[in-house]
């Protein structure tokens, strides 16, 4: 299990090779700081059916699984900038390597698998950290699993300060 932080996303590949864009999120009280439950770097979103950005998982319900490819939220909670824009950066293509604290390497949802081992898949699905729910990291459970993966562990929380270290990968 991870805490979450001030910085709970940093990209450690050459920022060049990172494709970050704005996207309007669908609601505009996720980005305020005070909400409850505003998004926060390192969790994953989805594009809704107008095009607008949603959490990968309904946050209600812990152990649902992102059914949809799904991009990381690249900006620090409570942003003013994006509470002016009502828009949200992602990491929307290119090969990139990040720490993320938005992560559970204990839970197996669905076909999935605890996260055990460097190169294994990851997926998204809603998570606990503390007492509140996100959407984060979550072990793949390989070909048995039909959600789409978006990761691949690069160095394990044991021996990375507590944090996941992942690439990006094919989504599929």
């Amino acid at each position: 299990m991870s805490t979450i932080q001030n910085v709970n996303f940093e990209v450690r590949s050459d920022p060049i090779l990172v494709g970050v864009r704005d996207f309007y999120v669908a609601d505009t009280t996720q980005l305020v700081p005070t909400n409850a439950t505003c998004y926060f770097d390192g969790e994953w979103l989805v594009f809704n059916a107008t095009g607008q950005l949603v959490r990968s998982s309904t946050i209600g319900a812990v152990g649902n699984c992102a059914t949809l490819p799904s991009f990381p939220l690249y900006a620090e909670r409570g942003r003013y900038d994006m509470q002016a824009s009502r828009k949200a950066p992602i990491i929307l293509f290119g090969s990139w390597e990040a720490d993320t604290r938005v992560f559970d390497a204990s839970v197996a949802l669905g076909a999935g698998a605890a996260i055990t081992t460097v190169n294994q898949p990851l997926k998204i699905a809603t998570i606990t950290i503390g007492a509140r729910n996100y959407t984060g990291v979550v072990g793949h459970g390989g070909l048995a699993d039909n959600d789409p993966i978006v990761g691949y562990v690069t160095l394990l929380p044991a021996n990375n300060g507590g944090r996941l270290r992942m690439r990006s990968g094919s989504r599929h």
